[in-house]
């Protein structure tokens, strides 16, 4: 069977921050997902573990989430990615499915909108290219899916939006950027080079 590829478009600075080094990775990331074909599959949003866990406080004593707050618990405790679906009423007006399979409730109605809980703390090149591919396995039956994260957002376009928003929210004291040995690997891979070069690229973009 031939190779199939799933391409991926992100939605936010934040998330290039992240990955470029300039801050922590960020915890959740809206991301659009299209075949080779260019034909839209849809919008998932992704969640790492660091920001999932930061919303148990506030739903633990909400009778109303308790479902929503018991997956979490279960989430947190294990390492593997789970869902979490939402469905639209049929007579709600914008009354959407997702053009694929998917678990429908009880009334039949497949959902409208998927979140995937990562079991990473945070969200990076590799974070998106597993979710991906096990979703695109799960869900689209993909069994060999290349996944493609397009790079809209260069290191010198992070960095200006990146100083724009710390000149602007960050007072006078300037973020330390540390480059860890995991993150010039990962970008190794994605830029395709080794990783001494790519260590000497960042540190000269700061």
């Amino acid at each position: 069977m031939n190779q199939q590829k799933i391409i991926v478009k992100t939605e936010s600075s934040n998330l290039w921050w992240g990955v470029y080094g300039l801050t922590e990775k960020t915890g959740w990331e809206d991301i659009e997902l299209f075949y080779e074909s260019g034909e839209r599959v849809g919008y998932v949003c992704l969640n790492a573990k660091s920001y999932l866990r930061s919303s148990l406080v506030s739903l633990e004593n909400k009778p109303d989430e308790k479902d929503f707050y018991e997956a979490l618990q279960s989430y947190l405790t294990d390492n593997k990615c789970h869902y979490w679906f939402y469905y639209n009423k049929k007579e709600d007006e914008h009354f959407f499915e997702v053009p694929y399979e998917a678990p429908r409730n009880e009334e039949g109605i497949k959902p409208c909108f998927i979140d995937i809980w990562h079991s990473d703390e945070g969200i990076g090149i590799q974070t998106i290219e597993s979710a991906v591919a096990e979703f695109a396995d799960k869900f689209l039956k993909i069994k060999d899916c290349l996944v493609e994260v397009k790079r809209d957002v260069t290191l010198e376009e992070a960095l200006v939006s990146f100083k724009e928003n710390e000149e602007r929210f960050g007072g006078k004291t300037p973020h330390e950027i540390i480059f860890s040995e995991e993150l010039v690997t990962e970008l190794s891979a994605l830029w395709k080079m080794n990783n001494n070069d790519v260590l000497k690229k960042l540190k000269e973009s700061i």
